[in-house]
This record gives C-alpha cells, sequence and structure tokens, in this order.
C-alpha cells in the first residue's frame, strides 16, 4: 500500500489499537549449514519455540543464511571464493528461503521477519535484502540502502526504497543494521507513521556491536517509539581462512517518555 493510505490507516485505529504485540527477537547461531532443507529446519525450530511462548512477530538477523555457505562443496571455502560465493551461491537459496519463510508464518500463526539474504535482482545486481511473512500470505522486501565497505566491495547495490507495513497494532518498518544509524530514514518511516522498527543485524566487532546498539536506542529515544534488534552469533568455521565470528545481543528499546 501507498504511505498516505497507512497514514489513513493509522487515523483509523487510533483509540482502537491493542495495547501490546508480543515479540521474539532471535539470536540466531551462525553455523554451518549443509542444506537449504537444514537451515529453515533451524529456522522453524525457533518460530515454534517462539510461537510456544506467545509470540506474535519473530525476528531473524541480517544475512541470517550466511550459514549456507556450509551447503558448498565443489570448492573450499575461503576469503579468495567469498565475493564469488556471495554473488553466484547464496543467491541461488533466496526462492527457497523465501517460500519456506511464507510457509512457516502460516503455519505458526505469525509474522516473521526473516531477516536479511543475499539475492540477485532482476537488474543483475547484488542485494542485500529482508524478506517479512504475514500469516495470511502477504509478503513484503526491502533492500539494504546503506551499505557497508564490505558489501560495496563485493559490488553490492543499496536499495532506493523503505518498507512500510501493518503488524498486530503497529505500523512498522525496516532497517538492516548500518541503516539504524542513519536518524534520517527513521525520519521518514516516523512522517508515515511508523511506530515500531525492525533491525536485522550482524557484526562481528564491538565497534560495530556498540554502533547499531546505540543507534537503536537513539532512534527509540528521539522518535518515542519501538526497535527491535535481532542479530547472527557464533560462527560457522568459515571462511576456512578467516571465519566470521558474529557477535551481538538481542535488543528491545522503547520509548524512554511513554509508558
Amino acid at each position: 500500500l501507498p504511505a498516505r493510505a497507512y497514514r489513513g490507516l493509522a487515523r483509523l485505529l487510533k483509540g482502537i489499537r491493542m495495547s501490546s504485540l508480543t515479540v521474539a527477537a532471535v539470536q540466531f547461531e551462525l553455523r554451518a549449514e549443509k542444506s537449504l532443507e537444514q537451515f529453515l529446519s533451524h529456522m522453524e525450530s525457533m518460530v515454534r519455540e517462539s510461537a510456544d511462548r506467545g509470540a506474535q512477530l519473530v525476528v531473524f538477523p541480517e544475512l541470517a543464511s550466511t550459514g549456507l555457505l556450509g551447503a558448498i562443496e565443489d570448492h573450499e571455502v575461503t576469503a579468495s571464493t567469498i565475493t564469488s560465493d556471495y554473488w553466484h551461491v547464496l543467491p541461488n537459496y533466496w526462492d527457497g528461503i523465501s517460500a519456506g519463510l511464507r510457509y512457516l508464518a502460516r503455519r505458526y500463526g505469525v509474522v516473521i521477519v526473516g531477516g536479511s539474504h543475499n539475492r540477485v535482482a532482476s537488474d543483475d545486481t547484488l542485494r542485500n535484502t529482508a524478506f517479512v511473512a504475514h500469516p495470511d500470505g502477504w509478503w513484503d522486501l526491502q533492500d539494504k540502502p546503506h551499505l557497508t565497505p564490505q558489501e560495496h566491495d563485493l559490488g553490492a547495490q543499496g536499495g532506493d526504497d523503505l518498507l512500510i507495513t501493518k503488524i498486530g497494532p503497529f505500523i512498522a518498518g525496516v532497517l538492516i543494521c548500518a541503516d539504524i544509524q542513519y536518524p534520517e530514514l527513521a525520519r521518514y518511516l516516523v512522517k508515515n507513521d511508523v511506530d515500531l522498527i525492525l533491525c536485522p543485524s550482524l557484526t562481528w566487532n564491538r565497534r560495530g556491536v556498540h554502533r547499531v546498539r546505540t543507534g537503536c536506542q537513539a532512534r527509540a529515544m528521539e522518535n518515542q517509539l519501538y526497535v527491535v534488534m535481532s542479530p547472527l552469533v557464533g560462527h560457522s568455521g568459515l571462511p576456512a581462512d578467516a571465519p566470521l565470528h558474529a557477535v551481538g545481543r538481542a535488543l528491545v528499546a522503547g520509548p524512554v517518555d511513554k509508558t
């Protein structure tokens, strides 16, 4: 829907909206996934546990499917193969991941922010794309606008649009990892009645962890809204000569001047 439709919807819902939304922010383990089926089973275990605990929204991290580098059998994954693997291997799982997330959302009756994943777009550019699956079958996409230097080195392309979608009583937007550090993105969302920001994240050092955490807290405070951040954690042992160690802690930041 266009932003003006969400503004009208927000006005209609004002005063009658539910008071709460139960959210699961998943600290998702980065581990070597030997197949798409194994990876989706890993995700399902988190969705099932979250739904059993009453979650209505489940949030996964940025590049959650990085563990599928472990499914590569025709060559050793090293620092020298990563660019090719990100372009020519991981995007091949996009259709299966998006179908799996839609299935899990329907099966467990929850909204799933399935993190973000590598995708080659119709213009043949590499994108870091967040996927949101709703239990009624509706789904949304958003390409990460602000890419890191490492993503630029891969030759990835940033997105131009921000997703606005309804989740339970909230109008929600997605800011992927580094995006949360840019106040103008959050201000745009707030101008379009967003009161919940979802932040899938992947960081591998203290600087990154604190940038994202501080960004989440600042956006919640200055805009008087809620921010949910889900990190990737652990390591898969890949690349073999320079394994990525993902670090972080899940976070829910709230507006300090509202009850």
